[in-house]
């Protein structure tokens, strides 16, 4: 991912808030809990998570992106990597990954996958949202400064050794053109 970082600095910095409203994802806890939002970008995943009640903290490496979710939210930011978190063991009892693995190479993935599981608190969960193989935007992301790879939820889930699979499912959405948006989500959960 070595590079990438100014990438999506210059793409917070020419887009701004890039994604807003908030985002569907599962509720394990009911609202009550610590929560981090890796890779929190704009803020939409981190404002999903406010909204439902969590204790939220961010993080991305785009120093571009924690400035401006710092500007338009009451939480806690830093700037860092999934693949070396700046949180002590057991910090968090949720943690949301949506469209950030699949911006990491599989040579990187057990270290991410490590990080996440050193974070979480016992019980606590983990949802991933990635594009999958045959996405609509797939082929169209040739040649993009940004990196991508699709994978499969059971490839996802392959990674977190030692976590059990709440959920896992291939997502697929037909838009009005025709063409199919593909997505994989992944609930995790570290049991005691």
């Amino acid at each position: 991912m070595t590079g990438q970082e100014d990438v999506w600095d210059a793409f917070y910095r020419s887009n701004g808030r890039a994604w807003r409203g908030n985002c569907r994802m599962p509720d394990p806890f009911g609202g009550r809990g610590d929560a981090l939002d890796i890779g929190c970008g704009s803020g939409k995943s981190t404002s999903s998570l406010i909204d439902m009640g969590y204790d939220v903290t961010g993080v991305d490496f785009s120093a571009e992106a924690v400035s401006i979710c710092r500007d338009r939210f009451d939480a806690r930011f830093e700037q860092g990597s999934v693949l070396a978190l700046p949180f002590p063991d057991g910090s968090f009892d949720y943690i949301t990954l949506i469209h950030v693995l699949e911006h990491v190479p599989d040579g990187d993935m057990p270290s991410a996958a490590y990080e996440v599981r050193r974070i979480l608190r016992t019980g606590g969960h983990v949802f991933i949202r990635d594009f999958a193989p045959g996405d609509l935007r797939s082929g169209s992301r040739e040649g993009s400064d940004i990196d991508y790879f699709h994978r499969g939820p059971d490839a996802i889930a392959g990674f977190f050794d030692g976590l059990s699979v709440v959920s896992s499912e291939l997502v697929e959405e037909r838009t009005r053109f025709g063409a199919v948006r593909r997505r994989s989500e992944v609930l995790l959960r570290l049991d005691p």
